[in-house]
């Protein structure tokens, strides 16, 4: 077996925005598609994966398959609902593991569909604390879940057209010069999250039924200043070129991307906090391959795995490893910055424990199918 060394993140040759359209689009095609992964029953070297965009690239799973042989066949997708349709649209066995935001781990722990994971099998002495016994992987003492992958949602923004004071308050988005030039990404959770969290709400999903219908009201009355709904790869575009000057939703992990091709964007935490998303792997209940299962989850919460994740071509993330920040800033100290891991007084870890990162959830006391038809209302104005 070869060694799995800690190189940097390959070059990327190809243009961002190519790659992110190309990202977008075979997601489209593989939701639309019928399944094509079937259960490699036989085969002990190729485990079948459900994950987010990239996750798969080479450029992030490439040391893996060298050094252990062992290939990755990925289905990707782009949002929560789109995951659990495909698993529980799946027949059993048809994935080995899934990443999923923390908050889908519980839907799918109350499904039946994940395997309890032993916490020795990992080096989770290399997590900060906070992530050791992350809440939302833990499940009647069982860990169900690692967290690969980490960031928050607040607010992306043009420093040519606003300033840090401007985007210190989600009330920037009603501002009347900002008609036209306030952008939405097509995903009601973060969306909807982080007006919630502008309203004062310090648990923006869980708020009563009366709460819920002045959030709705608040967040149509933002219509006149929105330029669209985005994608992943709209956003990117509409930040890149001028067409929207904010959106919510965004943080680091798309900021950073711009700031590799040199455009003026910057990602800001409001001081009614941002919303946190996550990404925890977990193993599928009844895999056969447990084993090799187990081999990729080491990888993807060590240092190498980490290093790429972190700073992969189709988005950037923090990282729950302690040793991997490390290491990122020895290697790659620019990319370091810009996902606000550093030592300085201001680093992502500082404000997730000052509480002004706020970890998402699902809502508590309305459906899920009730805050995505107020979005798409909100879309259809």
């Amino acid at each position: 077996m070869k060694k799995i060394g800690n190189k940097n993140t390959p070059p990327r040759s190809r243009s961002r925005r190519k790659f992110l359209r190309q990202g977008v689009a075979a997601g489209a095609v593989a939701l639309s598609a019928p399944m094509l992964i079937r259960p490699a029953k036989a085969d002990k070297q190729v485990l079948n994966w459900l994950t987010y965009s990239g996750h798969s690239a080479e450029e992030v799973i490439g040391p893996f398959t060298e050094a252990t042989g062992i290939k990755i066949q990925a289905k990707e997708y782009a949002d929560g609902e789109k995951m659990l349709a495909l698993i529980h649209g799946s027949p059993a066995g048809t994935f080995d593991l899934v990443t999923s935001d923390a908050p889908y781990v519980e839907l799918l722990v109350k499904s039946n569909l994940l395997q309890a994971m032993k916490p020795e099998d990992y080096d989770l002495d290399s997590f900060f604390p906070e992530f050791r016994s992350w809440e939302q992987h833990w499940f009647d003492g069982k860990l169900m879940a690692l967290m690969t992958s980490w960031g928050y949602n607040g607010l992306a923004y043009n420093t040519e057209k606003l300033s840090a004071a401007d985007v210190s308050s989600y009330d920037v988005m009603w501002r009347d010069d900002l008609k036209g030039k306030l952008g939405m990404r097509d995903w009601y959770l973060p969306i909807m999250g982080c007006i919630s969290a502008g309203m004062g709400h310090k648990d923006p999903y869980n708020i009563t039924n009366e709460q819920f219908d002045a959030l709705k009201k608040r967040m149509f009355s933002l219509k006149p200043n929105v330029a669209g709904f985005w994608n992943f790869a709209g956003v990117f575009d509409s930040l890149a070129n001028g067409g929207a000057y904010v959106i919510p939703g965004c943080g680091d992990w798309i900021a950073g991307l711009l700031q590799r091709a040199n455009h003026k964007i910057a990602s800001a935490v409001p001081k009614e906090g941002a919303i946190m998303w996550t990404e925890s792997v977990s193993i599928v209940r009844g895999t056969p391959r447990l084993e090799q299962a187990n081999k990729l989850v080491r990888y993807l919460t060590g240092v190498e795995g980490q290093t790429r994740l972190m700073t992969k071509s189709s988005y950037m993330a923090n990282g729950p490893s302690r040793t991997a920040w490390d290491h990122l800033a020895k290697i790659n100290p620019r990319e370091a910055e810009m996902l606000h891991m550093t030592e300085k007084e201001d680093n992502i870890m500082n404000v997730l424990r000052d509480g002004r990162i706020i970890p998402r959830r699902l809502p508590s006391n309305q459906s899920m199918e009730t805050w995505q038809e107020a979005y798409t209302q909100f879309q259809n104005l």
